[in-house]
């Protein structure tokens, strides 16, 4: 299983070199340091308390997005990224490294045959 502990210090590195071209909304809560999910229940929490104390109505909506990575088209993905001004460099590097991921299923002990991601 050595896959995912090479994938996280490739992650970690590109979070410490790339960190002034991550920053994101001070409301997006994920994959950030010292910051979680108690962080975005509190404030929703606060937001529902100050307005339902004013005597208004709260209306919210969830969406679950957890497979969402997978349908995700890398074009329009690095396209975007390119159109945001990331660095090419750093475009370059993702690309060839979701370009060359292999996956292998494993299932009740056994592994499938290795395919492209």
């Amino acid at each position: 299983m050595t896959g995912p502990v090479i994938a996280k210090v490739f992650e970690s590195i590109v979070t410490v070199v790339c960190e002034q071209e991550l920053q994101t909304d001070d409301l997006h809560f994920g994959f950030k340091k010292n910051m979680g999910c108690t962080d975005a229940i509190f404030l929703c929490r606060s937001t529902i308390d100050h307005f339902t104390e004013r005597g208004s109505n709260v209306c919210a909506a969830s969406l679950h997005i957890s497979k969402a990575f997978d349908k995700v088209n890398h074009f329009k993905l690095f396209h975007s990224l390119i159109t945001a001004g990331m660095p090419l460099c750093l475009i370059v590097l993702l690309e060839n490294w979701y370009d060359k991921l292999f996956v292998a299923v494993r299932w009740n002990g056994s592994f499938s045959y290795w395919f492209v991601l």
